[in-house]
């Protein structure tokens, strides 16, 4: 089966169209540039054909009352070939009956007595009108162009005496357009060198692209496979839970002590699994903003107390303390969601705790004209600068020998940052290695209506 042609040009469009304009953009300012100059050649062309018919008008009227004395037209043409003038040569010939025109006066004295005939002589005697042609003089290299005028000279009564043959030379117009055509020609390369640089380099844009394009498709395929099979495996995840937490209650019936401990390292391992796959449904939702947030004013102390009461086990095994200053009994209030809210402090606490391996965490506010603050500082193992510019980065973990053993995605404070900044807040961390860290949370306050 044929290709399809339609389908080809499709995929192919960007391209074809790239190579049109590798081709068609160079080959048109050539075009454009050779056809100005040619342009500009006909235009001076014709100025000087102008110039050369009213040159003859005026050696016409200096002439018109010595039509009679070949010596003083004469005098009046060396007298123009002294001036450096662009005129070539210049022949005053008188009509001879039948045997054509006799030269009276020239700037060639060699052709002094000399009898033209000439069609174009006769043709402006007969016409009475002037004649312009253009030729050039192959003798000399390079071959010198000029303009060929052919005029009825008049007395001042206007009656018709003899023909001028007027030469006007070409030759310093021709430098300067050589000049101009090299200088344009140089102007016109360097311009399509850069042109085609231009068009290659968006050849090269083209295909970063379409490289682009296709990582995010790749990228959109990686969500996707991560939300759908991150949803399949929350309902066996669930049941697993379930019949585990059943047989750790005797639900089942009694078990030795042995295998409880190997049911309960599972059911330990399956809640590990379980935190995994909701911190990347939380990031396939955030990347792909579907994320939903239930905004209302909360009481972040309440919040606070809850989050704490929660972790108050996992410091107790590690031997931390947990110290919370409240805020005042009359405090703001804050616009967010408060299971985020929550959520962010479980993170943010839980990995003090993870952390800290002796002393303990420290939570406090701040409250100024605008803002409330909730303040976490442990006495942890810390992190160098360098760690503290990559802590919100996606998987991004800190390793060192004391944190090697401690479990994590490095998922947690990139979605803890995320849901902060979607709640219209910010945090900032403060750390020293060996001292501990400290992080704040700021979140706008709100005015409550009297």
């Amino acid at each position: 089966m044929p290709p399809d042609r339609t389908s080809f040009f499709k995929d192919n469009f960007q391209f074809i169209y790239s190579l049109i304009l590798i081709v068609f953009i160079p080959v048109a300012i050539v075009v454009n540039t050779l056809w100005g100059i040619q342009n500009t050649q006909k235009n001076m062309d014709y100025e000087l054909q102008r110039k050369a018919t009213l040159a003859e008008e005026v050696f016409d009227g200096a002439v018109a009352n010595s039509l009679e004395n070949d010596a003083t037209i004469q005098t009046i043409i060396d007298q123009i070939q002294k001036s450096g003038s662009e005129v070539k040569e210049i022949t005053v010939l008188k009509p001879q009956q039948e045997e054509g025109f006799l030269v009276i006066a020239s700037s060639e004295t060699k052709n002094l007595g000399l009898i033209y005939k000439s069609l174009h002589n006769a043709a402006v005697w007969v016409e009475d009108q002037p004649i312009a042609t253009l030729g050039s003089d192959t003798g000399v290299t390079p071959p010198e162009r000029y303009w060929t005028v052919i005029s009825p000279l008049k007395d001042s009564s206007g009656d018709k005496k003899a023909l001028v043959d007027m030469k006007v030379s070409l030759k310093d117009i021709d430098i300067l357009t050589q000049k101009n055509l090299s200088q344009s020609m140089i102007i016109l390369v360097v311009t399509v060198f850069f042109v085609l640089l231009l068009l290659v380099n968006h050849f090269r844009f083209f295909e970063y692209a379409v490289l682009f394009r296709r990582l995010k498709e790749v990228d959109q395929m990686k969500d996707d496979f991560i939300s759908i099979a991150s949803h399949e495996m929350k309902t066996p995840m669930a049941g697993i839970k379930g019949y585990l937490s059943m047989i750790l209650e005797g639900v089942s019936g009694k078990i030795d002590q042995k295998a409880k401990d190997h049911v309960e390292k599972a059911f330990a391992n399956v809640k590990r699994l379980d935190v995994l796959v909701n911190e990347l449904l939380d990031v396939s939702r955030l990347e792909q903003g579907r994320i939903q947030f239930d905004m209302q004013p909360i009481d972040l102390t309440t919040t606070v107390k809850q989050v704490i009461e929660e972790l108050k086990v996992k410091a107790d095994e590690k031997r931390l303390t947990i110290q919370y200053q409240e805020m005042p009994e009359s405090h703001p209030k804050i616009f967010a969601d408060p299971d985020r809210i929550a959520q962010i402090l479980d993170n943010i606490i839980g990995n003090a705790i993870k952390y800290t391996f002796k002393g303990g965490i420290q939570i406090y506010h701040q409250i100024d004209q605008e803002n409330l603050k909730i303040i976490i500082k442990d006495s942890g193992v810390g992190m160098t600068p360098e760690d503290r510019k990559r802590l919100f980065e996606k998987f991004y973990r800190i390793r060192t020998k004391q944190t090697q053993d401690v479990p994590g995605t490095g998922l947690g404070l990139w979605i803890t940052r995320e849901l902060i900044h979607r709640q219209n807040g910010e945090v900032y961390v403060d750390s020293m290695v060996n001292i501990g860290s400290q992080f704040t949370i700021v979140f706008p306050i709100i005015e409550e209506k009297k």
